[in-house]
């Protein structure tokens, strides 16, 4: 089949190339799991022999198709990549056969459009970051404020920090990331409007002592709480996985492991997306009040119908009666999601100076 393939792309006929470029990116996708070395590797090779002959819509097909494809050949997506922007984009966004020093380059060579795009990786070093505000128009430093995976030097966080001053967006962003230092934290409140600054004031007031009794009580909580992983046959690890890579919602997850009590890998995968120590998240979730768990599954996304199951499951374990849940929810319903992504934001900046300042 792949010396065919090989034969095949020597054909002149643009029609004949169009439909083995089709026909091999579609073997390729469907089989990249289970393929061989050689295989891939033969495959790379007809895309790559055939890209410089591919009109720009199938291009961007293409690169559509192969940017989650962690196997596609590093030429590949380094060429289609540094292709114009919507051909470029899917493969600057999400593809993982870049490297970093290739994200680099790209930051510093490319437009405005393909900056936007690398701006939102999942994950990008801080040398990165600095280029991309460094040559970025403000809709490129607006999307690195709002990429918590993004990280920041001290020169590119006091950048963005200044930057708050007169644009909102980048201030809305920066007040919901959690590598801010507390004094930047404070500067940002102090550059909103007065009615926000007094409400964000008051929340991180009344918070406060959820924050103390998280840290100073975690580790004892753990050690003395009677919470065990439950024998199903769903597997959290998986279940995150999926989550992050969008094959399922964190809410659906929460509902499956809800319906057998499965408390423990509940509060893996809140603290795995949440970036917390799991023994904070299993602190909040043993708790009789339901304040932190539900700041943790608001900012996180939790539909109601998630939150709900999980409740439920928190009544039964804690030996807390069901008319509690409704308590619960409708507290839930009136939390907003940017209330809880800024509280989300100042208890793991609260966590990390004490955290500091025991060591």
């Amino acid at each position: 089949m792949i010396n065919d393939l090989l034969n095949q792309a020597q054909d002149s006929s643009p029609e004949k190339r169009h439909k083995l470029v089709e026909h091999v990116t579609d073997l390729f996708v469907t089989g990249a799991d289970s393929y061989q070395t050689e295989e891939i590797t033969l495959f790379n090779a007809i895309l790559e022999r055939m890209l410089p002959t591919m009109e720009a819509e199938q291009k961007k097909n293409i690169s559509e198709r192969l940017a989650p494809v962690d196997s596609t050949s590093h030429q590949v997506a380094y060429d289609l990549a540094s292709d114009e922007i919507d051909v470029a984009r899917p493969m600057l966004t999400s593809s993982k056969a870049l490297n970093d020093d290739d994200i680099l380059r790209l930051a510093k060579t490319m437009g405005q459009g393909h900056l936007l795009a690398i701006s939102k990786r999942d994950h990008l070093e801080a040398k990165v970051t600095d280029v991309l505000l460094e040559r970025g128009e403000n809709p490129v430093k607006q999307s690195v404020a709002a990429n918590s995976g993004a990280e920041l030097s001290d020169w590119g966080g006091r950048l963005l920090v200044k930057l708050a001053e007169r644009d909102d967006k980048i201030r809305d962003a920066m007040i919901e990331r959690s590598d801010v230092s507390e004094a930047d934290y404070e500067k940002l409140i102090s550059q909103m409007p007065g009615p926000q600054q007094a409400k964000i004031r008051q929340m991180r007031e009344d918070n406060e002592q959820l924050v103390l009794s998280l840290f100073h009580e975690a580790s004892k909580v753990v050690a003395s709480t009677k919470l065990e992983r439950k024998a199903t046959r769903i597997n959290a690890k998986v279940i995150l996985k999926d989550v992050r890579e969008g094959r399922g919602t964190l809410g659906n997850a929460i509902t499956q492991l809800a319906l057998s009590n499965n408390l423990f890998d509940i509060s893996f995968l809140l603290a795995e997306m949440a970036g917390l120590e799991q023994k904070y998240v299993t602190n909040v979730m043993v708790r009789y009040d339901a304040t932190g768990v539900s700041v943790l599954c608001k900012a996180l996304g939790v539909d109601k119908n998630g939150y709900l199951a999980l409740c439920r499951a928190r009544a039964t374990n804690n030996k807390q009666p069901q008319t509690t849940v409704q308590n619960w929810i409708s507290d839930y319903q009136e939390l907003t999601e940017k209330d809880a992504r800024r509280l989300l934001s100042f208890m793991k900046i609260r966590l990390s100076t004490l955290e500091s300042q025991a060591a």
